[in-house]
């Protein structure tokens, strides 16, 4: 009788090819060489519920779905969802005392467009979007005379249904104070409920962070968070997602990574400003003068610095270049 791991499918090199590339090409998400170990893993147990034999049949299996239901089970079964309330709290802390009083300076000064719109890509059950709901209903202690809005969303539907239900456990608690648990979680046990005031300022919804022409449908954003997300795709799709980023950013907006990341390589578009908490990426405002939304005072632009050594630079080999053409 043979064993379970005796009975598992080997995972050839072509069929790994082949299942890689439909999955970089479909999403965008990117496994190098030494990942299919891994990927193997994440798709044994659902071939078995299939009673599929092969990864090459698999592979047919989830190309030849027109109604894309197996795809999106796919997805769910190699997307990696580790998250928490309050995660990385210092750039939390940049957003809440920093940049969030920026947005609200700004708001007050222009004549009733009091609104602030945050997108959370790559939500993954839910936490990141809750937690800056929370952050922003203790920023403006009211909501009288604002309208915050907070678009969420994921490549997997799996985690959007826990999102959407908003009912947490378990570790992913573990930085959240009891007096944050007291004002925005209705207890159940051992179940914490996210209140009614919190969730109605999220909108969850899918999206394929790959597809050009939904990043395109997103729009006049103040603060985009894609935090730990870009590190599972190719670069060239980086590129692609952070164009759109940009492009979705209103002037003077705020763009959020890991704090491991950096667009170095990626995108020159941005400004990086020094806060006091963090480092954050900046669409640049379209004068200099837009109340609010440049950089405070004492933050630095490293996008400046290097713009007027890059002129400086190209100026000295201008005049050399000319030197020599006049010998």
């Amino acid at each position: 009788m043979l064993t379970a791991s005796a009975a598992e499918p080997e995972m050839t090199a072509e069929e790994f090819e082949m299942i890689r590339d439909f999955i970089h090409e479909k999403s965008g998400i990117f496994f190098a060489e030494n990942k299919m170990y891994l990927l193997k893993n994440r798709l044994i147990k659902r071939m078995a519920s299939l009673e599929i034999k092969t990864y090459k049949d698999y592979f047919y299996h989830v190309k030849y779905d027109t109604s894309m239901a197996e795809f999106k089970e796919l997805m769910n079964q190699i997307t990696t969802n580790e998250t928490s309330f309050f995660r990385n709290e210092p750039q939390l802390l940049s957003f809440s005392d920093e940049v969030l009083p920026l947005i609200i300076k700004s708001g007050q000064e222009s004549k009733g467009q009091k609104s602030i719109k945050i997108w959370s890509a790559g939500c993954s059950t839910g936490e990141e979007p809750y937690t800056l709901a929370m952050m922003i209903i203790d920023k403006l202690g009211s909501l009288n005379g604002w309208r915050v809005e907070i678009i969420a969303n994921d490549i997997s539907e799996q985690v959007l249904q826990v999102a959407r239900r908003g009912e947490y456990s378990g570790i992913t608690m573990r930085n959240v104070k009891p007096t944050i648990l007291s004002r925005f979680f209705d207890k159940d046990g051992e179940v914490y409920r996210v209140k009614p005031e919190v969730k109605s300022l999220v909108k969850f919804s899918h999206i394929n962070l790959s597809d050009a022409r939904q990043m395109s449908m997103h729009s006049g954003f103040d603060v985009i968070f894609c935090r730990n997300v870009m590190i599972y795709f190719s670069d060239e799709v980086k590129r692609q997602i952070v164009r759109g980023y940009y492009n979705s950013l209103k002037p003077g907006g705020y763009f959020y990574i890991g704090h491991s990341e950096t667009l170095h390589g990626i995108s020159k578009a941005f400004k990086l400003v020094y806060f006091k908490n963090a480092l954050v990426y900046q669409k640049e405002a379209v004068t200099s003068g837009a109340s609010g939304r440049t950089a405070g005072t004492g933050t630095k632009s490293v996008a400046a610095i290097g713009a007027a050594e890059g002129a400086a630079g190209g100026a000295r080999r201008a005049i050399d270049l000319l030197s020599k053409i006049k010998k």
